[in-house]
């Protein structure tokens, strides 16, 4: 994980922001708490000792650290964790099992590749964070902080993939997606939770309810046929009815 590691994308309070989190997004790293107390989950002790170096010093602590949960459980003296680290390479069922037993816990999954397809599975078994192992120090120190607080992060490569998809089908994505019954108030809510608005804001900038926000997303939830924001937000790009602005900037989606 040296100097020059992949650039991610941060799904937090602000929008496209190139090479760098929004303002809003410093200020939470701000409020970060010292001693966030961490476990390592990695196969491989030589990935952990490196974590572990990477990490000291920078507000974390890490209290257990093993190849498999039921090593890092017998470990765990300290009490729970506030974040688990976790080696794709050992499988969706680990992550899930990790989930259910520590529900808690943010959830970051390291992993070689930023292929698409194991991005959403990791995030549909329960990650918050999904880094590239070729992530540089500082990128990864602070990318955990944000998951920390409650942000999602995932490589910016991600975007470049779904705006090149987009490119190369001329068109077809975006034919898909007008075929898909979305009326004009749910493709206004998509593009501002696309944007990094909470339910509060897209209900103040389109003047309906909260409660009104949260019915019209559960329906674009069911007709694009996906189960989160963080999916509703790559569909979008996906599909065209938003851009990225930039390759190498930073999504914004609040959870709520």
């Amino acid at each position: 994980m040296g100097p020059g590691g992949a650039q991610h994308l941060v799904l937090n309070s602000g929008n496209f922001v190139s090479g760098k989190p929004s303002l809003r997004a410093v200020s939470k790293v701000g409020n970060f708490v010292d001693g966030m107390s961490v476990w390592l989950i990695d196969a491989h002790p030589l990935m952990r000792a490196g974590l572990k170096a990477q990490l000291d010093g920078k507000g974390f602590a890490i209290v257990a650290e093993g190849g498999s949960l039921s090593e890092v459980f017998a470990k765990s003296a300290s009490g729970l964790p506030h974040l688990v680290v976790v080696d794709m390479d050992l499988g969706l069922a680990v992550l899930a099992d990790v989930k259910a037993s520590q529900p808690d816990a943010r959830i970051v999954v390291l992993a070689e590749h930023a292929e698409l397809s194991h991005l959403v599975d990791a995030f549909g078994a329960g990650a918050d964070g999904y880094l590239l192992k070729s992530i540089s120090t500082d990128a990864l120190v602070e990318s955990l902080r944000l998951v920390a607080l409650g942000e999602k992060v995932f490589p910016g490569i991600v975007t470049n993939y779904l705006s090149m998809l987009g490119a190369s089908n001329g068109g077809a994505d975006r034919t898909r997606a007008g075929e898909v019954p979305l009326s004009q108030r749910e493709l206004d809510i998509i593009r501002h939770l696309a944007d990094g608005h909470s339910n509060k804001t897209i209900a103040n900038e389109l003047s309906i309810t909260e409660a009104t926000v949260k019915v019209h997303l559960k329906t674009v939830l069911r007709k694009i046929g996906v189960v989160n924001r963080t999916q509703v937000a790559i569909w979008a790009v996906q599909h065209g009815v938003v851009k990225p602005q930039g390759g190498n900037g930073r999504m914004a989606i609040r959870p709520r």
